[in-house]
């Protein structure tokens, strides 16, 4: 047996030493190299930006989304509630901030959050009707009922398709640049609704559907209303997405004070407030950056005030500027994050594949396409489809008309979705001025009535000076229409002579008309037909002409064109009632001595001409003439006086410094013309001059013309009950100022 020597059992010792070295190095390598890459493999922190609800006061998140961008942030998610939905949605597929303002700034906000459509989409024969009414209901299957809002939100939605029109191309919300969810509330069982799918603009819409409000909105089952009745500031849904760190800008007023509640705005607002307060508090507290601006009294519909309020948002947020700086930079350690260049604008315009319809009932498919003027297989202009959507909402028929897009392989689909008009509508208006003292309007409005694509307009004017209309119209479209109206009303007037009242007149009449007519667009109409009358004026001191009726036929041919911007207070466009008409006397009584057939002529030429944001220049012309010596009866007459804009004869011409219908005669030419200057808002001071001619002999007023000269000065407010009007008038006629007093829209 052979044994090892001394050398060799040292040589193994430095062996085993040298051999645990290399495993023990080996090892604190591989702890090192492992602990190394679990550091490399560390993901960067999700960041999301949550926006709360609070009506024009989220413009406040435009400044504050402007100070993110300056600090560099880079957002995974964002979610958002009412007007945060709103402006999310739009910075989430791509808007900057700047883009933002702009598109808020050139809004008319008044118009927007009342459906007030422009008045060049209104059916000419309907522009009178648009802004008589301080109230109306729906009737449907005969029944009265109550609106489920005060607006259906139309005009909302259109802007909110035009400006997102690019986001058909998203099958989901989590697809756009930024993912992106937004909240509704389920208005059958009161729980919040994420939308992170389907159509924006209808998500959008829904989100900010406030209560009373708007109406709601309908998506798939659910029948939803503002988020922020529940969920105001949803930062747990924006967690859920995936987000570790919260950034959030909050709106919320929070609870009013008793002394607060002054107006029916604060008082829905502090209603719906109750319910989110507890999922606000929690929210807050899962907030890592907490922006709260200081909007003072601005309120919910502070919407004029934009330009304020996102200023508001811009300081409350810079004052977190370096915070955000910090937070920033921490993130950008790990990498650019989700970078992306925000320079979304919306569609210019689409190549129509196809076009699908949803919703039409009553209403033609025929009628539709010509409204809305769209073909298939072309390329259209996104203002052309708005204009178009526009003209079939105008024609009253649909209580919304709105529209998407659906991806297809050569362009889009699109789609069109109406909500039929109900069956009719009841209305109420007030009215009071000088002339015709106070009235009640009761109107009923009916559509396809016997006819698809006819309209039943029925008022009752109950006052001082009543009168009854109904008025019938079969409308189809770019083809000649056909129509009847009856009307039958009570006026008194008082004869003038040298500023004496000498006699007072009750004129009764009834006059049915029938005509044809041909409308081009919404502004253009020639009307032709025949009336007749049926009428007696009573004198309080002339026994002859007291007790008879007379009958009269009339043939007649009307041309109009009305292109007013606002029917009260227009700055822009121009109006034009051109007629002529051949009056018969049927039945003679008392008048078969005095009254002839006769040929007449009349026309009224408006314009308003705006001269800057501010001020408008409006003229008018009024002339008028019988043919040869034909002596038409009296209530064919022209006639000068008062300030009445509701004609209840043809003849009547208002004259400031003339009292109502203190001049008449056979021929006339009158210009009228006032320089209206917008003070404040819906205040305005009109300056007013007219200036013409009237009389019985043609030939005498060439010869020996008599000059009437009128002059005024108005102080006007645009109420919503219509305008509100003091003048104060003098002329060459007349010694002395006189006054007139208009509240309420003419009818």
């Amino acid at each position: 047996m052979q044994t090892s020597s001394p050398n060799s059992d040292h040589q193994k010792k430095i062996f085993i030493f040298i051999s645990i070295c290399l495993i023990s190095l080996n090892f604190f390598f591989s702890i090192s190299a492992l602990a190394q890459g679990e550091h490399f493999k560390t993901e960067r922190p999700k960041l999301g930006l949550v926006l709360s609800g609070g009506g024009a006061k989220g413009f406040a998140h435009i400044g504050a989304i402007k100070v993110f961008e300056e600090a560099g942030l880079r957002f995974d998610y964002i979610g958002g509630t009412s007007m945060g939905s709103i402006i999310g949605g739009l910075y989430a597929i791509g808007y900057h901030p700047d883009t933002m303002m702009k598109i808020v700034g050139s809004q008319n906000w008044n118009n927007l959050m009342s459906d007030k459509i422009p008045r060049r989409f209104v059916p000419i024969e309907e522009k009178y009707n648009v802004d008589r009414f301080i109230t109306t209901f729906p009737v449907r299957k005969r029944k009265l009922q109550m609106r489920q809002g005060l607006y259906n939100g139309q005009l909302i939605e259109l802007l909110l398709a035009h400006y997102t029109s690019q986001s058909y191309q998203y099958e989901t919300f989590n697809k756009f640049p930024t993912p992106f969810l937004c909240i509704g509330t389920d208005l059958e069982n009161g729980e919040s609704v994420i939308l992170d799918r389907g159509i924006l603009h209808r998500a959008l819409r829904a989100s900010m559907s406030i209560p009373s409000y708007f109406t709601p909105v309908k998506i798939d089952d659910s029948f939803l209303v503002d988020g922020g009745v529940v969920n105001n500031y949803p930062v747990q849904e924006v967690k859920d997405l995936g987000a570790d760190i919260i950034v959030g800008v909050d709106v919320q007023s929070g609870l009013h004070r008793q002394d607060q509640l002054s107006s029916l705005v604060k008082i829905m607002d502090q209603v719906t407030s109750f319910y989110r307060m507890d999922a606000n508090e929690k929210g807050r507290k899962n907030t890592d950056i907490y922006i709260k601006p200081d909007l003072g009294t601005y309120d919910v519909m502070s919407f004029n005030d934009h330009d304020s309020i996102v200023k508001l948002g811009e300081a409350a947020a810079r004052k977190a500027l370096p915070q955000l700086k910090k937070l920033a930079d921490s993130l950008n350690a790990f990498g650019r994050g989700n970078f992306r260049v925000l320079d979304a604008k919306p569609l210019d315009s689409v190549f129509i594949s196809s076009v699908q319809y949803r919703g039409l009932k009553n209403v033609s498919r025929d009628f539709l396409e010509g409204a809305l003027q769209i073909n298939t297989r072309e390329w259209i202009q996104m203002n052309e489809l708005t204009k178009g959507i526009l003209r079939a909402y105008g024609s009253g028929f649909f209580e919304t008309v709105n529209f998407h897009f659906l991806p297809d392989i050569e362009g889009v689909v699109l789609v069109i979705e109406v909500k039929e008009a109900s069956s009719g509508i009841l209305g109420a208006g007030i009215h009071y001025d000088s002339d015709y003292k106070v009235a009640l309007l009761l109107n009923g409005t009916f559509k396809n009535v016997l006819y698809k694509g006819s309209k039943l307009f029925i008022d009752l004017n109950l006052g001082e000076n009543s009168r009854f209309t109904g008025f019938y119209l079969i409308d189809r479209g770019q083809k000649p229409g056909f129509g009847l109206r009856f009307t039958t009303f009570s006026l008194s007037f008082n004869d003038y002579d040298n500023n004496n009242i000498v006699d007072v007149f009750r004129s009764n009449q009834n006059k049915l008309e029938l005509f044809t007519q041909l409308s081009r667009g919404k502004t253009l109409q020639f009307r032709t037909g025949f009336e007749y009358e049926y009428i007696k004026i009573r004198s309080n001191l002339n026994p002859i002409i007291s007790d008879k009726y007379n009958s009269y036929l009339t043939v007649f041919a009307n041309w109009l064109a009305d292109t007013y911007d606002k029917s009260s207070f227009p700055t822009k466009g121009i109006q034009l009632n051109l007629k002529a008409k051949y009056i018969v006397p049927v039945v003679k009584n008392w008048d078969e001595d005095f009254f002839s057939n006769a040929l007449m002529f009349q026309m009224r030429f408006a314009k308003s001409t705006p001269i800057n944001r501010r001020n408008a220049f409006q003229s008018v012309i009024h002339a008028g003439f019988t043919i040869k010596d034909d002596l038409p009866p009296p209530q064919h007459w022209f006639i000068l006086g008062g300030q009445s804009q509701n004609n209840y004869f043809d003849g009547f011409i208002p004259f400031n410094g003339l009292r109502f219908i203190e001049e008449a005669g056979l021929y006339t030419l009158v210009g009228a013309f006032s320089w209206q200057y917008n003070v404040y808002r819906k205040f305005y001071i009109t300056l007013k001059w007219d200036l013409g001619y009237i009389g019985d002999d043609f030939d005498e007023m060439m010869r020996r013309p008599d000059l009437y000269s009128g002059f005024g000065i108005a102080f006007g407010y645009d109420s919503f009950i219509g305008p509100v009007e003091l003048s104060l008038m003098g002329s060459n006629k007349n010694s002395g100022m006189l006054s007139f007093i208009n509240i309420g829209y003419w009818f």
